[in-house]
């Protein structure tokens, strides 16, 4: 069984899924509500455990509570390996508000108040061989970079989830192999974006666009894989499913493209229903 390594924050996510987004001052009543464990990284290793993939996730999280509670149990009935990396006492879980459009197919996200943790575990010798993957999310970036050359010296991929340019960006592309980012993370554009990744010797790399579909480059070869004709009612969680099915695909076939494909369909499909869970069921 292949094994991935995911690391990113853990959060709250509380969900409210209406027909349309409300105006000023408007009030509309929800057609669903939920409250349930979210993150980048965290998804992207539920996704991997449901495909029956080794997942670990290394991410911060409080010593106890309410939102632990949730967090922890959901990732033991998920089957994901888990490791809190957080030593900081006083660190509290962030919420995340979500405001989910069915008209539009599209969602607002409201992240929480809370910083990083600013102490996470410094490991003397972090032990990454037994892992054939990594998946990073721009997030526990202390973390990351006390360990820089512990992912320096990985032998295996390490894939960047890029959801949106950060400050941080640029650290965490110089540590990985496998860009995969949206549209919005390619602040002036893809050919600026395919030129970055040129300078940094990456060579294999796609950016997602939604409806757009993906565009994708590997050494010599290139091309775009048309988005999934689905019946969009909600995207929450779509990019985060995306990689965690394309890290499951790639670990077993080593087909970039192939990769992106299956990790398309399984994006697409999840957008059909309400959540990052309920397309598991289907």
């Amino acid at each position: 069984m292949n094994k991935a390594l995911f690391i990113g924050r853990s959060v709250i996510d509380v969900l409210s899924h209406v027909q349309h987004f409300p105006s000023p001052d408007e009030k509309v009543k929800a057609l669903h509500n939920d409250i349930f464990s979210g993150g980048s990284s965290l998804n992207a290793a539920v996704t991997f455990a449901h495909l029956e993939g080794e997942a670990f996730l290394y991410t911060s999280l409080s010593e106890s509570g309410v939102e632990y509670e949730l967090i922890t149990n959901e990732l033991r009935s998920r089957n994901v390996n888990f490791t809190n990396i957080n030593v900081n006492p006083s660190y509290k879980i962030p919420h995340s508000t979500v405001i989910s459009s069915q008209d539009s197919s599209s969602r607002m996200i409201i992240n929480g108040f809370q910083e990083e943790s600013d102490k996470t575990i410094i490991y003397d010798d972090l032990v990454l061989d037994n892992f054939d993957l990594i998946q990073l999310d721009q997030y526990e970036l202390g973390f990351v970079m006390n360990h820089k050359q512990f992912f320096e010296n990985f032998k295996g991929s390490i894939v960047l989830d890029g959801g949106s340019w950060k400050n941080c960006s640029p650290d965490f592309l110089r540590l990985v192999d496998i860009p995969i980012v949206s549209e919005v993370f390619c602040v002036d554009g893809i050919d600026a974006f395919a030129k970055m990744c040129r300078d940094l010797n990456i060579v294999t790399w796609a950016v997602t666009r939604g409806k757009n579909g993906v565009v994708w480059h590997d050494r010599n070869s290139d091309g775009v894989i048309k988005a999934s004709q689905i019946n969009a009612i909600d995207t929450l969680g779509a990019g985060d499913i995306f990689h965690g099915a394309f890290c499951h695909s790639y670990l077993k076939t080593r087909d970039f493209k192939k990769s992106l494909e299956v990790a398309n369909d399984m994006a697409g499909r999840s957008c059909s229903t309400i959540g990052t869970r309920s397309w598991m069921n289907e």
